[in-house]
């Protein structure tokens, strides 16, 4: 039952601007459950993984034909422009990232996560009002922003999507276009989270073996595409409004538990 949490968690908080990690810590503080170890994360990540590739194919393949295109004529492509925009933008992260792993540890607190909760939700409520252009097109200089923002995703209960979204829509790009590429960018950051923790298992003694945890992988796969689906039906139509709105009545409320027990 404790993994079956954990790939409902982890399939819809990954895809939705709510924090992922943040909904995983109140489940081991409020449902009694042990704190998730370093493998359990690197299998559902990897449903997480899966899902973004599956789900963003066609923009992938396009990418990766455009980049072919450019290697062999050297000229620009729109897929070529695309995969720098994506290795620009997660370079921020990585070096950040690494120097947080190397020289910082960044606890979770209930009042922490409840004041993240509730400041990025004012910010994506406020970018939702700011961003009233409809811009198509990100450029260099958008997909660099986006990147710079990204590392707030590492303040704990910070939203690795909602931060992207946030500045996107501050961009005024549209929000289909910003939701893509906030999704393309989590494949590279996902993918080191990844590696990075399957390292760290592996210094640690333990064997990484995948074929116990497949029908949580696939789990979390299965979840996570139908919410990736909704998403992109719903932006179409509707605004980030009701994520902000409940990141910050989350976050007052999580404020408010960390005072009553002062």
């Amino acid at each position: 039952m404790y993994i079956l949490f954990l790939c409902i968690i982890q399939g819809i908080g990954e895809c939705l601007p709510i924090s992922s990690s943040a909904h995983l810590y109140f489940l081991s503080l409020f449902g009694g459950y042990p704190p998730t170890t370093l493998d359990i994360e690197v299998i559902l990540h990897l449903g997480s993984l899966f899902a973004l590739c599956i789900f963003l194919s066609g923009p992938l393949l396009r990418m990766l034909d455009g980049s072919l295109k450019a290697c062999i004529t050297f000229r620009m492509t729109e897929g070529f422009a695309m995969a720098l925009m994506i290795v620009f933008a997660t370079l921020p992260s990585m070096l950040v990232g690494f120097l947080i792993k190397r020289y910082f540890e960044l606890p979770q607190t209930v009042l922490g996560i409840g004041i993240t909760s509730l400041v990025f939700g004012i910010l994506l409520l406020l970018s939702e009002k700011v961003g009233t252009e409809e811009k198509l097109k990100i450029t260099l200089r958008d997909a660099l922003y986006i990147g710079v923002a990204q590392t707030l995703a590492f303040i704990p209960g910070a939203s690795r999507l909602g931060v992207c979204l946030t500045a996107a829509r501050f961009l005024n790009i549209q929000r289909l276009q910003a939701s893509q590429f906030a999704f393309l960018l989590a494949i590279p950051t996902i993918l080191g989270a990844v590696v990075l923790t399957g390292i760290d298992v592996m210094h640690a003694g333990h064997a990484v073996t995948l074929l116990p945890f497949l029908p949580a992988i696939f789990l979390v796969c299965v979840i996570s595409l139908l919410i990736l689906n909704v998403l992109r039906w719903y932006v179409s139509r509707y605004s980030y409004q009701p994520f902000a709105i409940y990141r910050i009545i989350l976050g007052i409320f999580l404020i408010y538990l960390a005072y009553i027990k002062l």
